[in-house]
């Protein structure tokens, strides 16, 4: 994992919320609760290593780990008992995390990140979490036809603009902020986007003949209300894990043909033009 995606708040250090230990003599309430979090459900949804946070009123701790190094026994993390917050995220890339939020650069395209978050107060000496890992971006695949590789001379690129760039690291919520993600192919030749958690379908797709020298500049041709298109298909952005997308576009003789297709899952789309 990139270290640089890894963003803490410069007094992070300083602001470690110190727990002392406690005898069985005294006042139950001043002691920590030690937290156990379990990241085994990452691995076995293929992710080896991410971030665990925990947050109380201020910071208490962040590290990046490698979850093969806690297998079956957790990480563990004194934190106080009337209220704390953990979380587990694998998958990222460029964002940034200050305190509670995680970001996205603009221009930068999100990862492909999966999180859990959790709010806890308890009485006992021990918790433990058992995190499981949510699916937190859409990819939106595009198709040429039956084909996920554009002809060698296609003259378009793409950009998908969002309003949320980032979330609340233990409550997942979306946060505004504009995100805008450029599409072209990539080594395999596949042309995706992936859009991070939204509030709602408030998207919109650019066209644009790239300048040269620059793939991800030019003046926009054509406009989409892609948000509209996830609308009328039901996309919802309130779920735990978020669905794919795929998106079958063409030259006609006016122009753009967009068709938006029923998100991945059952290998079956109903094609949608626009």
């Amino acid at each position: 994992m990139d270290k640089r995606i890894i963003q803490i708040t410069s007094g992070l250090a300083a602001m470690l919320l110190l727990v002392p230990s406690c005898s069985v003599k005294e006042e139950r309430g001043e002691c920590p609760v030690y937290v156990t979090v379990l990241t085994d459900r990452f691995i076995q949804s293929g992710y080896s290593d991410g971030i665990v946070s925990f947050h109380s009123l201020e910071p208490i701790d962040r590290e990046a780990i490698s979850f093969l190094s806690y297998i079956g026994k957790g990480f563990r993390q004194a934190c106080p008992r009337d209220y704390a917050r953990a979380a587990v995220l694998s998958g990222l890339e460029y964002e940034r995390i200050d305190a509670t939020t995680l970001y996205v650069p603009y221009g930068r395209q999100a990862g492909r990140v999966w999180s859990y978050g959790e709010t806890f107060s308890v009485q006992e000496d021990e918790y433990r979490i058992e995190a499981m890992p949510h699916k937190q971006y859409c990819l939106v695949k595009f198709l040429f036809g039956d084909s996920a590789q554009a002809p060698a001379d296609y003259p378009w690129r793409f950009r998908i603009r969002a309003a949320c760039n980032g979330m609340n690291i233990y409550s997942m919520e979306a946060l505004e902020g504009e995100y805008c993600c450029t599409v072209g192919p990539d080594a395999a030749g596949e042309w995706y986007c992936v859009i991070p958690r939204q509030k709602q379908n408030d998207l919109q797709l650019e066209v644009f003949a790239p300048e040269a020298g620059s793939a991800s500049e030019g003046r926009t041709e054509y406009l989409v209300d892609l948000g509209a298109r996830f609308e009328e298909k039901g996309y919802d952005w309130s779920q735990p894990d978020l669905a794919d997308i795929a998106v079958k576009v063409g030259l006609t003789s006016t122009g753009i043909q967009i068709e938006v297709l029923d998100w991945m899952g059952d290998d079956s789309y109903r094609s949608i033009e626009i």
